[in-house]
């Protein structure tokens, strides 16, 4: 029903805030990111599932001792 809806003012503001909180994530691990990113990239053509594992974990550790809460 419409009940569940929220006002788009303050669907914004929450939007705000996770895009705010996942950058501050994001600048505190782009080494992290960066190597995430270089091993999809030169795996691109063969991918396979957790082919990047190591890297993803160590991205993934990293946001979320940065953002102090698990993702």
């Amino acid at each position: 029903g419409e009940g569940n809806t929220m006002p788009a003012q303050q669907h914004a503001g929450k939007a705000r805030r996770l895009v705010l909180t996942l950058e501050k994530g994001l600048t505190g691990c782009a080494a992290e990111a960066t190597a995430y990113g270089k091993c999809i990239s030169a795996n691109l053509d063969t991918i396979e599932r957790h082919a990047c594992q190591a890297q993803f974990q160590s991205f993934k550790s990293c946001v979320e001792k940065t953002l102090k809460r698990k993702w």
